[in-house]
């Protein structure tokens, strides 16, 4: 099933996986030595600002753009971010940034999200992508990725860069080198997960985020399979958050 998916996703890639190909035939020799050199260079990225990788305030994240987040949190996988913003909403006394954080999507599936949003005038003039949070959902939901969205409390962002839209193809195939890159076993909580999506698709249509944010001893009957994130999200949120 793995690689029926895989094979689905690629069939529909385009000018990103051209650029991709560009890039990794560049910068490394295969996916693993890609992913260890791109690592490592926007790792030295990040403890400066370029045009490349600028440094930017929190007030300045917008949706449609990609960013590496300095997260405050317990999991590497939510400190070390690389992430595409899809939606910011305030509720309460909270900023809640909701993106895609691609160190839960394989390195063979990243591209095919952005597959036909990505134009050849967003590259050269570096503008932000039109973004519909439904409309990612979707597509992520299509080959069971939609987990791979999560929230971010802007308070807990303790540094932010911005990519470049030119560095995209480049930055896909990178993470965090304290984040090892692991195929098996994001693939294997890829099937995991495939077993509950329906149920997680109902559970998130009716879910109010001031529910995964208000801490308290109880969470919604309504969630069962969101249960465990949603505890997640309020232990960091007391933890770092307040």
């Amino acid at each position: 099933m793995i690689f029926e998916y895989i094979f689905e996703i690629l069939h529909l890639m385009g000018l990103l996986l051209e650029r991709i190909k560009l890039s990794n035939l560049v910068n490394g020799d295969g996916i693993a030595d890609n992913y260890k050199k791109n690592s490592l260079y926007f790792f030295n990225k990040y403890t400066k600002s370029d045009k490349e990788v600028m440094a930017v305030s929190l007030s300045k994240i917008e949706a449609g753009r990609f960013y590496f987040f300095h997260y405050m949190d317990d999991s590497n996988w939510m400190k070390y971010s690389p992430v595409f913003v899809i939606g910011i909403k305030k509720f309460e006394n909270l900023q809640i940034i909701f993106a895609i954080n691609f160190n839960f999507v394989p390195l063979e599936v990243r591209t095919s999200v952005f597959d036909n949003i990505l134009i050849e005038p967003n590259f050269e003039k570096d503008l932000p992508l039109k973004v519909d949070f439904n409309g990612v959902y979707q597509r992520l939901r299509k080959y069971g990725f939609e987990y791979s969205i999560v929230e971010y409390n802007l308070m807990q962002v303790k540094l932010c860069h911005k990519i470049e839209m030119d560095s995209v193809p480049r930055f896909l195939y990178s993470g965090h080198p304290k984040n090892k890159y692991d195929a098996k076993k994001l693939y294997g909580i890829w099937k995991a997960k495939l077993k509950t999506r329906d149920q997680r698709d109902v559970e998130i249509s009716q879910a109010l985020i001031k529910d995964f944010f208000n801490v308290s001893d109880t969470i919604s009957d309504n969630y069962d399979v969101l249960k465990g994130h949603i505890k997640r999200l309020q232990s960091s949120i007391e933890k770092y958050g307040r």
